[in-house]
């Protein structure tokens, strides 16, 4: 199981749009964008996951709670979480909760986004939020929710492939 986080805001944009020849593609985001959305998930070979939002950055605190109340209990017997190496993933809090609860975790290497499978989901995430064209940061969290549920069994088993992952 892959563990990372990511940030949203309501000034997402696509990055490529079809406009009437010689005419300039254009579109509107806002100047002034609220505080950011935190995106925290865990993806699965299978592509079940667990996520959470939240408002603001990562936090050590943060990183704690989902780990108590969300990721341990859809944790299997023979799990490993693999995460990057973000400071608040090595805090006391974190270790100590994981270790109490027997969890088996590994660090990725640093600097290494391309081992992390989730990293193409939230690529995926971010495309859907971008067409949805979401400008209230209330409004966030349930096109999140509708972005992760457009993730498949397929998409899942790619994205490890692509991360040089062996899949059976």
């Amino acid at each position: 199981m892959y563990l990372d986080e990511s940030g949203i805001n309501t000034n997402l944009t696509r990055h490529y749009a079809h406009a009437v020849h010689g005419k300039r593609a254009m579109d509107a985001t806002p100047i002034n964008t609220p505080a950011g959305t935190t995106v925290l998930s865990s993806i699965r070979l299978n592509g079940s996951l667990v996520y959470t939002t939240y408002q603001g950055g990562a936090t050590a605190q943060r990183f704690r709670e989902y780990i108590g109340k969300q990721l341990i209990p859809s944790l299997e017997k023979d799990d490993v979480v693999i995460m990057d190496n973000m400071r608040s993933r090595h805090a006391q809090i974190v270790t100590e909760l994981l270790d109490k609860a027997g969890i088996s975790y590994l660090y990725l290497s640093p600097y290494s986004p391309d081992l992390n499978p989730i990293e193409k989901m939230w690529s995926k995430m971010k495309s859907f939020l971008r067409k949805r064209k979401v400008r209230v940061a209330a409004e966030l969290p349930e096109a999140v929710k509708a972005a992760l549920e457009t993730i498949s069994t397929n998409d899942c088993k790619g994205w490890f492939h692509a991360s040089g992952i062996c899949v059976n």
